[in-house]
């Protein structure tokens, strides 16, 4: 069967990710928490691979844990996702509180299992409860299948959108930092949920499919999920990769919800501070520095982060990304006028100027002129 072909790449592509994650030069908690994913992934595929076959070898309590690995998956992704974009440590210890769902699913199902199993038997790998067995128990058990994943998901995606949010007070660029391809893995996962369970819902019911080619449609599109996972997870480097980025990113919540109570800046000090953060620009240039963060500046400058966002904030009324890339597009700009630099590509003066991507200085560029940079310099030329 094809689809119980995929399932089987996709559990042994989970194990050859582990080994490359494993193989990287330094492993972060991104990485460490990416591989037990992994490993949990190749765990259920494997279950759906053998729930598939002819006389499957697994015994009833590893059908059991296989059909409620979902409840453990979950919330690993979303450690993933919220270490990989807060920054923040991980520590294992504190994971048990997110696996007692799993936990009291399988301590309820292995005790009807074994003391009541005409009220629980599995078929195609499924649980199937008796019309005997009390129905707040069966709806609660379905509940935590149903539920879980999809909670879990939606926190997912919606620190993915707070990480975005924040970034252009931190950062004087996205690329790479981003997690656009993360957000939308989030979404489609969202969007399979909603599936499957009208899939279960309907398609089962009314025998429009049959378990075990659910167990192959889902499986499949899992192994489609480890590929592209793996493969950017592989790619993806640390959002903060220091304790100075990290404490600038936590204190940005403080800036937002106390409005700069808590600075200890007055407006005396906030003008002083902004008049040494103009001299410093326009004579050290750090905006040159392609990966420059608000926490780096404040550092040359020997302030906090949340003091230099606030000097930014309200003595431009912009915030970090702009301000600094308003100082490089000015820079692109005097470049373009300086017959010096005639024969310099207009990429070649982008990258000179602090920007890092083509596409990221093509749009800047023209939110701030109006024109394109080839328009602008024939312009000037």
């Amino acid at each position: 069967m094809l689809l119980r072909s995929i399932i089987f790449t996709g559990a042994i592509n989970s194990l050859f990710f582990i080994f490359l994650l494993k193989n990287k030069p330094k492993n972060s908690d991104n990485d460490r928490i990416l591989m037990v994913w992994m490993g949990i992934i190749s765990l259920q595929l494997g279950f759906y691979y053998d729930n598939l076959s002819t006389n499957p070898i697994f015994p009833g309590y590893l059908q059991l844990l296989g059909f409620s690995l979902p409840l453990v998956n979950s919330p690993i992704l979303y450690f993933y996702i919220r270490s990989l974009s807060l920054g923040a440590g991980f520590k294992w210890k504190n994971i048990w509180i997110h696996l007692l769902p799993f936990l009291i699913f399988n301590c309820i199902t292995f005790f009807i299992h074994y003391t009541q199993a005409h009220d629980l038997y599995l078929k195609d790998g499924f649980p199937h409860f008796s019309s005997t067995l009390n129905s707040t128990i069966s709806y609660f058990l379905t509940a935590l299948l149903a539920i879980i994943p999809g909670y879990y998901t939606v926190l997912s995606l919606l620190v993915l959108l707070q990480h975005q949010k924040r970034l252009p007070d931190n950062y004087s660029y996205t690329e790479k930092i981003n997690l656009n391809w993360l957000k939308w893995i989030v979404i489609s996962l969202l969007v399979l949920f909603a599936g499957l369970f009208l899939f279960i819902r309907y398609g089962v019911t009314y025998r429009i499919v049959s378990y075990p080619d659910l167990f192959a449609v889902v499986g499949a599109i899992l192994t489609i999920y480890v590929f592209f996972i793996g493969l950017f997870g592989l790619r993806q480097n640390a959002v903060f990769n220091n304790d100075i980025f990290v404490q600038a990113y936590l204190n940005e919540e403080d800036i937002v919800t106390s409005n700069y109570k808590n600075s200890g800046l007055s407006d005396e000090k906030t003008d002083q501070i902004f008049v040494r953060l103009k001299l410093h620009m326009d004579e050290k240039k750090p905006f040159l520095k392609e990966d420059l963060s608000l926490a780096a500046l404040a550092a040359e400058l020997e302030i906090t982060a949340n003091q230099l966002s606030q000097v930014i904030n309200q003595k431009t009324s912009s915030n970090f990304f702009n301000f600094i890339n308003s100082y490089r597009v000015a820079t692109v700009k005097e470049k373009f006028k300086d017959p010096a630099l005639a024969a310099y590509s207009i990429l070649g003066i982008a990258y000179d100027s602090g920007f890092r991507s083509k596409s990221s200085f093509n749009k800047i560029f023209k939110e701030t002129t109006g024109q394109t940079p080839l328009q602008y310099r024939k312009a000037v030329g």
